[in-house]
């Protein structure tokens, strides 16, 4: 019987379980790893990116990529009240966040309104 060298990721064997990481295809692996680093990235430097003001009132949320449509959303959680200024400041961010990484990461940028239980 012939062995199947890519059901496989390692060459030697383990024992006992095999971790996440090693058990994915390569290809996902990197897409994976990929996108993680990346919005890692936006939200580790997120006060610089947007400023204090705006820190205060956002952060991100996640990332969806829409590959039929072409369309990157990045999804920012507004504090209640911050939403007008936050919403006028879209595309200052949206510029921001691209020139930071370097390349268009972000088309659109859809904002979700949560209450702030802290006084």
């Amino acid at each position: 019987m012939r062995f199947k060298n890519y059901t496989r990721q390692r060459k030697k064997p383990i024992q006992g379980l095999r971790s996440f990481k090693d058990s994915l295809p390569k290809d996902i692996k990197e897409i994976i790893l990929k996108k993680a680093d990346i919005y890692s990235k936006i939200t580790n430097n997120w006060k610089k990116i947007v400023g204090t003001d705006l820190f205060e009132a956002c952060y991100p949320k996640s990332f969806k990529n829409l590959k039929t449509s072409r369309i990157k959303l990045l999804y920012i959680m507004v504090k209640r009240g911050h939403e007008i200024k936050v919403e006028y400041s879209r595309s200052v961010i949206q510029e921001k966040i691209n020139s930071f990484l370097g390349y268009e990461f972000v088309n659109k940028i859809k904002l979700i309104a949560y209450k702030d239980n802290q006084k």
